[in-house]
């Protein structure tokens, strides 16, 4: 007797089950179809506002840029090069003897003579 109930239970809700679950996969199938065509849809309508690199720079650039290059190079070993500076020294503005006010100048140092420097040491 109870296996008859549970036959007959079976057969009465199993196609409902078989048909609710096929109803149900295809709305899920159905809704996942629409939202992939929606994300290609939104994909499309993206306006992509970055710029693009074009290529490589001109060969005119490239080559302005090299001598620049050069030339800061070539100014800086020449700089590098030089003999050493004048030492200079800063005078302040002042009265002379003639009462007029002379600017303040940075004026060169005067150096002792090699003879003076040896008799300091």
């Amino acid at each position: 007797m109870i296996r008859s109930i549970f036959v007959s239970a079976l057969f009465f809700f199993g196609p409902a089950l078989l048909m609710f679950m096929l109803r149900n996969m295809f709305l899920l199938l159905r809704a996942w179809l629409r939202l992939r065509r929606q994300r290609k849809k939104q994909e499309h309508e993206i306006i992509d506002i970055t710029p693009h690199k074009h290529g490589s720079p001109s060969m005119l650039f490239n080559i302005v840029a090299i001598m620049v290059g050069l030339v800061s190079a070539f100014l800086a070993w020449q700089e590098m090069g030089s003999g050493p500076e004048q030492r200079q020294h800063y005078i302040p503005a002042h009265i002379n003897e003639h009462g007029k006010v002379m600017p303040g100048a940075m004026v060169p140092k005067e150096t002792p003579p090699a003879a003076d420097q040896s008799a300091d040491k």
